[in-house]
């Protein structure tokens, strides 16, 4: 028993100094002190070069913290240029103290049917609400507003419309209002074109707001922000978070892609067990986001060229001869049984491909050999993408769909 109780001992002696060594190791090692101010769903206290548009929307929506109607409005602008941040903020200022407005905010891009932003809307106003159908909600939000007013943003509209055409007559009921002011949020300035009532579009009697993208000067205040919130001191330099400011801005004007580019490259030199970011770990981070938005690009291509490049995907990575042959074969074969999608012939195919191509999304290499015939190797197609990121994101909606 002695003996044991010995080695009990020194085992637990020889764990706490291994986990000291630990414990500090990983303190040295961590660059990321505070991810949440990378997250896109972060609320900053400050915000940059957003004063004239905070004042505008103040002074616009003034006057129904004091339960008076103003007009509509529809706010837009680049991707990542503030809207959404700067609109959640004045209106969460906005709302504080006060009992006979209600100001709720709908992100269309997860609620986006009548039935989801109703129910959505009624979840923020009343507590113990019931119902079964968007008729339902649309009376009980009637009911809670009756001597109020509603302030309703709804974030990324466009979407909403876009996913059934019969949804702009939810805005027409509501536009019908009086004690409700609506605010359209899109990336879209025509996002209203999709309103094919005139009737409806008249009624709303919308201002405009328009929020410019930001500048690199303005893009590197915010990332400079977020750097000293979010990273350890000396993670990265002044002259590397230019690179960062500038590359946004010529490439979108979209902080959301700079903040999104910092926290990358700080997550690869953790994992490479480095203290700062280097320019190599910098060009990794803008290479992996050039990737993403090759996926992006690729959601937002036709259904048939997407199984192109998904036959292209299977055929290499089952290790077969990626020629044309082998991949209008798995193309055909993916669609058997297909009652929504009509095969093409293989010459559209091959027309598609040349269109792929030019897209950057896959590499040829021209068969060696003279002539058209046998003396000829097939030309092999290649993917030019990530396709890990493929599979998780184009593959795996298909096999859902």
């Amino acid at each position: 028993m002695a003996q044991e109780k010995l080695f009990q001992e020194k085992l637990e002696e020889i764990m706490q100094d291994r986990e000291a060594r630990f414990l500090e190791e990983e303190k040295k090692q961590k660059l990321i002190l505070n991810k949440e101010v990378f997250s896109s769903n972060y609320l900053p206290e400050n915000i940059y070069h957003r004063d004239k548009e905070i004042e505008d929307l103040t002074e616009h929506f003034i006057a129904t913290r004091h339960q008076k109607y103003c007009s509509d409005l529809s706010i837009y602008g680049v991707t990542g240029s503030g809207k959404t941040l700067v609109t959640k903020l004045v209106f969460k200022t906005l709302s504080k103290d006060i009992e006979n407005t209600y100001y709720v905010f709908v992100p269309c891009n997860e609620h986006k049917t009548p039935s989801a932003i109703t129910r959505y809307i009624l979840t923020q106003i009343k507590e113990d609400w019931k119902g079964r159908g968007t008729s339902d909600y649309i009376q009980q939000i009637k009911d809670v507003i009756r001597d109020k007013l509603l302030v309703l943003i709804l974030d990324e509209i466009d979407i909403f419309l876009k996913n059934d055409k019969s949804n702009e007559s939810l805005i027409q009921i509501l536009s019908d209002w009086n004690n409700c002011v609506l605010i359209f949020i899109s990336n879209d300035p025509g996002w209203h074109e999709c309103i094919n009532d005139h009737r409806t579009i008249s009624r709303l009697h919308f201002t405009n707001m328009i929020f410019e993208p930001y500048d690199s000067d303005q893009i590197y205040d915010i990332i400079k922000d977020r750097s000293i919130l979010g990273l350890a001191p000396g993670v990265i330099t002044d002259d590397d978070l230019w690179e960062i400011a500038k590359f946004t801005a010529q490439y979108s004007g979209d902080a959301r892609v700079a903040i999104k580019l910092l926290a990358q490259a700080a997550l690869y030199a953790e994992s490479d067990r480095k203290t700062n970011i280097d320019f190599d770990i910098l060009e990794r981070a803008i290479n992996a986001l050039e990737e993403d938005n090759k996926i992006n690009f690729i959601e937002s291509l036709p259904p048939q060229h997407r199984l192109i490049l998904a036959a292209i995907y299977c055929v290499n990575k089952s290790l077969r001869t990626p020629d044309l042959d082998t991949i209008y074969r798995e193309y055909t074969r993916m669609l058997i049984g297909s009652k929504i999608w009509r095969t093409l012939s293989k010459n559209t195919i091959r027309v598609y491909l040349d269109e792929l191509e030019t897209y950057k999304l896959i590499e040829k290499e021209t068969g060696k050999g003279r002539g058209r015939g046998k003396g000829r190797n097939s030309t092999l197609i290649f993917p030019a993408f990530d396709t890990d990121k493929f599979e998780q994101r184009i593959i795996s909606e298909m096999r859902r769909q």
